[in-house]
């Protein structure tokens, strides 16, 4: 007999996963997690009701502002940048569907990931895969889970829900859930030479490779890195952008290889493409050295580990700590 738990948002990628669901599967319930204390959308209510599938409304306020929401807002205070939906996905998403399991029952979601166990693989829409945001889940959770999303496209997905009448928000699963404040105190912007150019009204709303919100300096200029210490951030040209490697940490260990030393394709960001590298083993995780140097290696995102061989699976990942210039 085939059971399903359905985190069900309201968008329509959920709700295709519940419709597949109701139609291919024994038994189904779904669940919204409420992280903003608004309840469920009427959408997903709505879905709900018309597929004949129980839907319980699952109180998260505290644990997704203690998990995600104060995490971020200290790492960009701390000049880093988080990624909040790597982290929801694990730390409350799945894991709050995980610890509701009942014995046989399947988490089913609408991500487009794939899965051969609790192997985690990319979708097959290279324009939609989520495997990246998917990549902090433990084993134990993905071994517990099911995609159905991730063999189809994300064309095909709404007609499949349009054809079945339901209705959906219409919006990214990838939008951030919470509202950012301004984080941090004024500050100077300086140049790689020491030179200070203008001055920034908090760390907290600036990335590695930004370009807006910096002030005209005659010639391109971006972030270049961020110094919680001295409150600076610092700007240079497109050419300093550029990262030999990187070293990760927290890792997530999904099948990485068990040598000191093995080849990787390195993905750092969730729209970057995963590149080649050589990952070292070291006592405070992962030393990554890319084939190429890399744009934008901001410290606070995560990495992603993919097979070298296929670039399909994905091996691990962890938070970036710092880059090698």
């Amino acid at each position: 007999m085939r059971e399903a738990l359905v985190c069900l948002s309201g968008g329509v990628d959920s709700t295709a996963a519940m419709l597949i669901c109701r139609e291919e599967w024994d038994a189904v319930r779904a669940v919204y997690l409420d992280t903003r204390g608004c309840g469920s959308p009427p959408q997903a209510r709505e879905s709900a009701d018309r597929l004949g599938v129980e839907l319980i409304v699952k109180d998260s306020v505290d644990i997704f502002r203690e998990r995600v929401s104060l995490p971020s807002e200290r790492a960009y205070g701390e000049g880093l940048t988080p990624n909040p939906c790597v982290i929801c996905n694990a730390e409350v998403k799945l894991a709050s569907a995980f610890s509701m399991l009942k014995q046989g029952e399947t988490i089913v979601t609408g991500h487009y990931a794939g899965l051969l166990g609790s192997c985690l693989k990319r979708g097959k829409d290279p324009g939609k895969d989520q495997s990246y945001f998917l990549a902090m889940v433990p084993r134990s959770i993905l071994s517990r889970c099911a995609f159905p999303l991730g063999t189809l496209l994300k064309a095909s997905v709404r007609e499949m829900v349009a054809g079945a009448g339901l209705p959906f928000l219409n919006r990214e699963s990838q939008d951030l859930c919470f509202e950012l404040p301004e984080v941090g105190e004024p500050g100077d912007i300086v140049t790689l030479e020491g030179e200070t150019v203008g001055r920034h009204p908090g760390l907290g709303g600036f990335t590695v490779g930004q370009r807006r919100g910096i002030g005209a300096h005659g010639r391109p200029m971006y972030v270049t890195r961020l110094e919680a210490r001295s409150n600076r951030l610092y700007v240079g040209e497109a050419r300093h952008l550029f990262s030999r490697g990187c070293m990760v940490s927290g890792i997530n260990d999904l099948g990485l290889p068990s040598q000191n030393t093995f080849n990787a394709r390195v993905q750092v960001r969730s729209r970057h493409r995963a590149v080649q590298a050589i990952v070292r083993r070291d006592r405070d995780g992962l030393a990554v050295v890319f084939q190429r140097p890399q744009r934008a290696v901001a410290p606070g995102q995560t990495a992603v580990f993919y097979s070298d061989s296929d670039d399909d699976t994905v091996l691990g990942a962890g938070v970036i700590l710092g880059t090698e210039g």
